[in-house]
């Protein structure tokens, strides 16, 4: 009669270290955007014409650096998310898929945090240098007065493209998770779902607090995100299993024969024949 005792699974400290590293990174993408957006802290520049904007900016421009500092910690953690996704998805799905869908969700994230990077030094040093300068804010400076407004917070072609290409390797590789059970179903919506939304609003992660019907809720794209981020976050950290070790009682046979055995198996050994004593006739 064996006895069943649960004996934990242990992992090693720097595997927990890691997994608690990848958990903060899937969840800290979506929720940092989300903080800044429902702080009400990102600067508001007017509507007016490219001069005063620039003036706007230059007076918030500590503000403006600090905002834009946590949407560049939002885009590494978003490279990173890319790269934790592909992992747990690599699991089952082709690797040539799975590592072609994530290099485009790499490079959209490098182009996104490069270009908020940029907003956080380059744009408000800009600002400010040209208000100083008396001859900047003249009509005759026009264009390079639009030039830096467009480049700076108008279009932002960084932001648009990066951004898309980062929410198409999210979802694609949603879709191999699902296709190939590397994710459970509803993480793999989840992030699919949110990856498509925020491709549709093409915000930026400027906006992914807003649950504006306008805005086309792009806080929706934040949350659905979050979900599935928290559901793979859950999987790397949860507590590890107990597993159920047989131990043998003591009043049971050991392995291979009867108590007292050893465990050796017994060698047949053939029958003795008595032979007749030979006889004086047989010498």
């Amino acid at each position: 009669m064996a006895i069943s005792v649960p004996t934990p699974t242990g992992r090693s400290l720097e595997v927990r270290v890691l997994a608690l590293a990848k958990a903060v990174c899937l969840i800290g993408f979506p929720l940092i955007p989300m903080l800044v957006y429902l702080s009400g802290k990102h600067p508001s520049l007017g509507r007016g014409d490219s001069f005063s904007q620039i003036g706007n900016l230059a007076a918030q421009s500590l503000m403006w650096t600090r905002v834009h500092f946590a949407f560049a910690v939002g885009g590494f953690f978003g490279l990173a998310a890319v790269l934790i996704v592909r992992g747990e998805v690599a699991t089952r799905a082709p690797q040539l898929w799975t590592n072609a869908v994530a290099a485009v969700g790499v490079v959209g994230a490098v182009i996104f945090t490069g270009t908020v990077l940029m907003e956080v030094n380059v744009i408000p040093a800009l600002a400010r240098a040209c208000t100083s300068s008396p001859g900047c804010r003249v009509p005759d400076n026009q264009i390079f007065a639009d030039a830096l407004a467009n480049q700076g917070w108008r279009i932002l072609p960084g932001l648009t493209l990066g951004g898309r290409m980062l929410m198409v390797g999210l979802a694609m590789l949603a879709v191999l998770g699902f296709s190939f059970g590397s994710l459970r179903n509803w993480e793999s919506l989840a992030l699919f779902s949110g990856s498509v939304l925020e491709i549709g609003t093409n915000t930026g992660l400027h906006q992914w607090g807003n649950f504006s019907p306008a805005a086309g809720m792009p806080g929706l794209a934040a949350v659905a995100i979050l979900i599935g981020g928290c559901g793979i976050s859950w999987r790397l950290t949860r507590p590890p299993r107990m597993d159920i070790v047989e131990l043998p009682d003591e009043h049971s046979p050991p392995a291979g024969g009867e108590p007292g055995s050893q465990g050796l198996a017994t060698e047949s050994v053939p029958n003795k024949i008595d032979l007749p004593a030979p006889t004086k006739e047989d010498k």
